[in-house]
């Protein structure tokens, strides 16, 4: 908890960490942020750009349209409440986790599967489990300075109610279904790039 309050407060000081160069570094670095800044729901425009530089354009560009969304319906029907202002979109657990780390990495191509060890112990009983980090490099980074980006996020909740399918894929469900969507997506448009498919080789 102690170097993520570093890193948020370094982050709100307007000092960015520097870029990470594994897929580790990467997936390290993106929790480390999240847990930080208290993220909760769709990031604020702060805590995204704190988290921006470790993930793929399209990925960012659902957050801003969820955040839009969010906003939207929030000034629109100020007595409902809005979509994405709450719960853990970053984990299976909807309360979140109070620690991870990284279990495995696996490969296939120039994509790495991370995957997270999370545990959430708030109140018995403890409740573990395993998300996966779809990350791949950098567009137009070289061998020699080579920079990692988040393109997804497969959730592995075995219980009722925890977040299943991706990131990528409830963010769309979610942004198709609601109103405010349609008005967000043109101040935020997405890019057509696919997230790799399938798990590693064993």
């Amino acid at each position: 908890m102690a170097v993520s309050l570093i890193v948020a407060l370094a982050v709100t000081a307007g000092c960015r960490p520097s870029a990470p160069s594994s897929p580790s570094e990467t997936a390290a670095q993106f929790y480390t942020l999240l847990d930080g800044l208290g993220v909760r729901g769709v990031p604020d425009s702060l805590a995204l750009d704190a988290v921006q530089p470790l993930l793929d354009p399209t990925l960012v560009g659902l957050l801003i349209q969820a955040r839009h969304a969010r906003d939207s319906v929030a000034r629109l029907v100020p007595r409902e409440k809005p979509p994405f202002i709450d719960g853990d979109l970053f984990g299976s657990l909807f309360e979140g986790n109070t620690s991870f780390g990284i279990r495995s990495l696996g490969t296939r191509g120039d994509t790495t599967f991370a995957v997270m060890a999370f545990t959430n112990a708030t109140q018995p009983p403890t409740v573990k489990w395993t998300d996966t980090l779809v990350i791949v490099p950098r567009v137009n980074t070289t061998p020699k300075s080579p920079q990692f980006v988040i393109v997804d996020l497969r959730y592995g909740a075995g219980w009722d109610f925890g977040n299943r399918g991706t990131l990528v894929g409830s963010l769309r469900t979610a942004l198709s279904a609601e109103p405010a969507a349609g008005a967000a997506s043109a101040d935020a448009p997405v890019s057509c790039a696919t997230p790799p498919c399938g798990p590693p080789s064993p």
